[in-house]
């Protein structure tokens, strides 16, 4: 918990930092000045069944003993408006006790004044067992030393036997020197003069050494002893060995190194953020979902990243202190471009606010949702154009043997209308060969294949077509690649189709390209990105998703196969493709194409 006082409206403000505590298994519970509990996390709830809010303090349910402490921790903080921290032997009715690590902070109300105390709870016992196996004698109570003006010892208790090793008799007679570093003996005059001028010097930790020569880290503080005319006669130490605190935080700054070190290396994107929505924090995980580097966006606004309109909503929440319920949003990347991701936020403690944000990247779940509706979608055209193929096909060869043999008789006019007869069935024929093939479709042959030498193959195919139209055309397909493992024939229809496509739709003068490189998609795997983009009107945002669908086109004289075709020769490869808007201004198809273990 926090060094600095938590300043909070009500105890509702600590659900969500209650519910990450939880998780973490920490208790946390809020107490008023009439040491009444208003209101606890679900680990202690759950600890304790029979805990409501309005319950004393020290409730049997869940510490097992029914009367104060003397060194009560939420007495001290609203005694002395200071952090207080200490170890307990508790347990349940009826169950073997445990150790616990308690600490204490006060905790502001809107108007500043102390009005709660916070107090948190780690269960040492089966944890830091070689900790928690020292506590209880440790926690028994804390070291009294009696100091007379002339720096002698006069009072030792048995507790400071137990930290020092000093017996009671050893101690006596001598200077307080006796515990007291050669490195430390100007604190220790510092301190009794501070003491003889205030009256008493609050707490404060420091180091103390002990009889076999360790220094024993401890907390300490110092009160005036003065005779009935207020002369100073020496001082009165309260003297609190730290050593298992001292370990136990050891063990929490690893703990904390440990989770930074996992949320720095996570693989979703956590951003921190202050209560004006800038900044604060940003992993790897982020600089990978959206590739902008920690150093650029450390103190800038989030909102840059947001795309608006639920952004705007979420900012506002923030900075209201509002819960946010975890949603799907889109941001923005380095190059502009939407991404689908889920977030949850968690609202963090504290006057100065803020909130962490974790961010889960969507776009490999919804390619797999994509995949797997047009994988229905042409299973279920598949069976209906094997069918249809077969049934149309048969009668499709008499109509079309029918008006060739009947042409030679007919007249001049009789002979133009058997013509577009047997030029419309053989159209139909074309179809019926375009579903034939869709439906059966063919097994991958897999070999190992080069992405440029499948580019010039279908780049000669379609040279005199480039040239006849005046198409220029761009080709950046770097020979470096590593080799794909596949079907040297599907991979070779799906850039034909992709090119053509891309040829009809500029027409006349316009221009083409395509362009490869090697990519990390999501989990770390790598894929070779294959765009072909044009400078043609696009594909508008409504259709994009409906245009891989079968029989779906936008051409007059399109049979609506091609991108289906494509979609599905992709899709056993176990790749992806997409379609948006290019760097010409025209539409831009992205195929991916993962990189196989054995071709690294």
């Amino acid at each position: 918990m926090a060094q600095l006082p938590i300043r909070i409206a009500g105890p509702g403000d600590l659900e969500a930092p209650g519910r990450l505590l939880a998780i973490l298994g920490v208790g946390l519970t809020l107490v008023d000045r009439n040491m009444r509990v208003q209101w606890a996390n679900e680990f202690v709830r759950n600890y304790a069944e029979e805990l409501s809010c309005g319950s004393d303090h020290c409730f049997s349910a869940l510490w097992h003993k029914e009367s104060r402490c003397s060194d009560c921790l939420p007495v001290l903080v609203f005694r002395t408006g200071e952090p207080r921290e200490g170890l307990r032997e508790r347990g349940r009715p009826g169950e073997p006790p445990e150790t616990w690590r308690v600490r204490a902070v006060p905790v502001l109300d809107q108007g500043g004044a102390v009005a709660w105390v916070a107090e948190s709870l780690v269960r040492l016992s089966g944890v830091v067992p070689e900790l928690a196996g020292r506590a209880p004698a440790l926690s028994s109570g804390a070291a009294f030393v009696v100091i007379d003006r002339s720096e002698r010892i006069v009072s030792w208790s048995p507790a400071a036997a137990q930290v020092f090793g000093h017996s009671v008799e050893q101690a006596l007679g001598r200077r307080i020197d006796l515990i007291v570093p050669p490195e430390r003996v100007e604190e220790e005059r510092s301190l009794a003069a501070r003491v003889e001028a205030q009256g008493r010097v609050g707490r404060f930790e420091t180091v103390r050494r002990a009889r076999d020569g360790r220094d024993v880290p401890v907390a300490l503080e110092a009160v005036a002893l003065r005779d009935e005319a207020g002369a100073l006669v020496g001082r009165t130490c309260v003297i609190e060995d730290l050593s298992t605190l001292h370990q136990l935080r050891g063990r929490v700054a690893e703990q904390e190194q440990l989770l930074a070190h996992i949320t720095r290396e996570s693989a979703d994107a956590i951003i921190g953020v202050d209560a004006g929505g800038r900044v604060t924090s940003w992993n790897r995980g982020a600089e990978q979902l959206l590739g902008l580097p920690q150093e650029e966006m450390l103190g800038r606004s989030l909102e840059g990243i947001l795309a608006r309109p639920r952004s705007a909503e979420m900012l506002v929440q923030l900075g209201q202190r509002r819960p946010v319920r975890p949603q799907r949003m889109e941001w923005r990347d380095a190059r502009g471009e939407t991404v689908p991701v889920d977030v949850s936020v968690a609202l963090l403690p504290g006057p100065g606010g803020g909130a962490a944000l974790v961010a889960r990247d969507l776009s490999a779940q919804q390619r797999l949702d994509r995949q797997l509706v047009r994988s229905e979608k042409l299973a279920v055209v598949g069976s209906l154009a094997a069918g249809l193929a077969h049934e149309i096909g048969t009668p499709l060869n008499v109509i079309s043997a029918t008006a060739e043999y009947l042409m030679p008789e007919a007249g001049r006019e009789g002979q133009e209308r058997l013509r577009e007869i047997v030029a419309e069935t053989e159209r139909i024929s074309r179809l019926v060969r375009e579903l034939l093939s869709f439906a059966r479709g063919t097994p991958p042959g897999r070999v190992q294949l080069r992405l440029s030498e499948a580019v010039e193959r279908v780049l000669r195919l379609l040279r005199y077509a480039l040239e006849k139209e005046q198409i220029a055309l761009t080709c950046d397909v770097p020979e470096g690649l590593p080799a794909l493992q596949a079907d040297p024939d599907g991979v070779h229809q799906v850039l034909l189709n992709l090119l053509m496509n891309a040829v009809s739709a500029v027409g006349r003068g316009g221009q083409v390209g395509i362009r490869a490189r090697l990519a990390e998609a999501a989990r770390g795997d790598r894929v070779v990105v294959v765009e072909v983009h044009d400078d043609g009107p696009g594909v508008p945002v409504e259709v994009r998703e409906r245009i891989f669908d079968p029989f779906y086109t936008t051409r007059p004289e399109g049979t609506g196969l091609g991108l289906a075709v494509c979609s599905r020769i992709v899709a056993e490869h176990g790749g992806d493709i997409q379609v948006g808007e290019g760097p010409l201004g025209g539409a831009s198809f992205v195929v991916q194409f993962p990189v196989r273990e054995e071709e690294r």
